[in-house]
């Protein structure tokens, strides 16, 4: 098991010079359920917050139990994948018992995770078994630290999770209960694709968000938080085109039952594509521009 405890305080990325392999591969993205995708490009796996379930909601969208019985034992599409991200703890993110299996089906997966997800797996009998197959990222608030993993630059950011707050009825006063949440959000670097995941981040800081390095390069697509399409962009909406600056959006965080107002696929206001998931295990294929005579 390794520990990332490098200090390396609001230090940019570096999108140059990243692993990678032939930058004409095509990038496909299958689509799991919430915050969950199966990120392919060239001959690497990336899965992304896609190992939890088991529940009801009406707040998030959930995968069916037959995608989940296939994630957790390894099954084409989810066979060898190689990084499995995990962007915080909580259950619309992550479940401990379906990590430790798809680990044990998939021999060359890594878990690249906050401690507090680390711990929810010390419990378990198979936990000294996988004590070389995690990469804990262990670092300061606005912290950033990149580590290579089977071959792909993982850019870990260390940032608040979105606020939620409620009355303590010890006390009277409003508290954030999310506030003690360990969050990462991740940046992939593979096969000359740049790859964001905000996680549930509260994306309210353009000085904090060019400090930690975007705006130098084009990220190739971005996964982030849901909005409806409105006439007047939002500030999130700003910093996303403006600091983050995506070629292409992928929304997560559905709302189960409501329709985005506003169709976001035609407002390209913020990137030139913007898609909404609409089911479990949709896959999307982001055919790169091929330079003429190379077809």
């Amino acid at each position: 098991m390794f520990l990332i405890r490098a200090i390396l305080f609001i230090l940019p990325f570096a999108i140059a010079g990243c692993p990678g392999g032939d930058t004409r591969s095509d990038l496909e993205v299958t689509y799991i359920a919430n915050t969950g995708f199966l990120i392919e490009c060239d001959d690497k796996k990336i899965l992304v917050d896609a190992l939890f379930g088991g529940f009801d909601s009406e707040w998030c969208y959930v995968p069916p139990d037959s995608v989940i019985g296939f994630m957790v034992e390894a099954h084409p599409p989810f066979d060898d994948v190689d990084i499995i991200a995990v962007t915080h703890m909580h259950k619309d993110h992550f479940n401990a018992g379906y990590a430790i299996d798809h680990l044990l089906h998939n021999a060359k997966g890594i878990l690249v995770c906050p401690a507090q997800v680390a711990e929810t797996l010390s419990t378990s009998i198979h936990y000294a078994d996988l004590k070389d197959r995690k990469r804990i990222v262990s670092v300061p608030l606005d912290s950033v630290v990149t580590i290579t993993v089977s071959g792909v630059a993982v850019t870990a950011i260390r940032t608040a999770h979105l606020p939620f707050y409620e009355e303590d009825v010890s006390t009277g006063k409003s508290v954030d209960r999310h506030r003690d949440v360990e969050h990462l959000e991740f940046i992939f670097s593979v096969a000359g694709k740049t790859i964001y995941h905000s996680g549930d981040t509260y994306m309210n800081d353009v000085r904090k968000y060019k400090s930690y390095g975007f705006g130098s390069e084009t990220i190739d697509l971005a996964f982030v938080g849901w909005w409806d399409a409105r006439e007047m962009l939002t500030f999130e909406q700003l910093l996303v085109r403006d600091v983050i600056r995506p070629d292409r959006v992928i929304l997560m965080h559905l709302l189960p039952g409501r329709e985005p107002r506003g169709h976001p696929e035609r407002q390209h206001a913020v990137a030139r594509e913007i898609y909404v998931p609409q089911y479990s295990m949709q896959t999307r294929t982001f055919p790169v521009k091929r330079e003429r005579g190379t077809e």
